[in-house]
């Protein structure tokens, strides 16, 4: 029985294009601040239980869909912790005005924040790298199955018994 080797690989192919343009999509969209997103994004193949090839693509950070959808616009209300707000200035490495510290920069933004709200930012990664991932499948995908038919037939024609006795 044909195992489709050539359509497998193109899937598994596949599923590496759609990895590199997510990564590429968070340098694009500067949504990288850690890197740690982009390192979360694992691909492997496995077999289902009917021994059918499964090329997975798991997204391991619990942030990637509010860094891929925006978050849900936070209103006026609580002060944010002043922690976070320390890490990501400096992890973004945003200028801060003379004659005041981190931690004070920091506690104006949080005090902002509980005053004013904050808006929803969307960085889209996941569906431009899946249409890439699509557009890289279709134009492939003949190939592979004109070469996956092609070996088919070969293994067929020299594995028929009736041919050796023709020959």
């Amino acid at each position: 029985m044909n195992e489709f080797n050539n359509v497998a690989e193109l899937q598994s192919q596949t599923v590496e294009v759609i990895n590199k343009e997510m990564v590429e999509n968070l340098r694009n969209n500067r949504s990288m601040a850690t890197g740690t997103l982009a390192r979360s994004i694992k691909t492997y193949d496995t077999t289902n239980k009917d021994n059918n090839l499964e090329s997975v693509l798991e997204i391991g950070a619990w942030y990637a869909e509010l860094v891929d959808k925006g978050i849900d616009p936070r209103g006026p209300g609580k002060q944010p912790p002043i922690e976070p707000i320390e890490e990501w200035i400096k992890r973004k490495s945003i200028s801060v005005p003379a004659g005041i510290t981190i931690k004070q920069f920091s506690f104006a933004i949080a005090k902002k924040i509980a005053k004013k709200g904050q808006r929803k930012r969307a960085y889209p990664f996941i569906e431009p790298s899946v249409r890439e991932g699509e557009a890289f499948f279709e134009s492939n995908i003949n190939d592979a199955i004109t070469e996956d038919a092609a070996i088919d037939t070969t293994m067929i024609l020299d594995s028929s018994p009736y041919l050796e006795k023709v020959r």
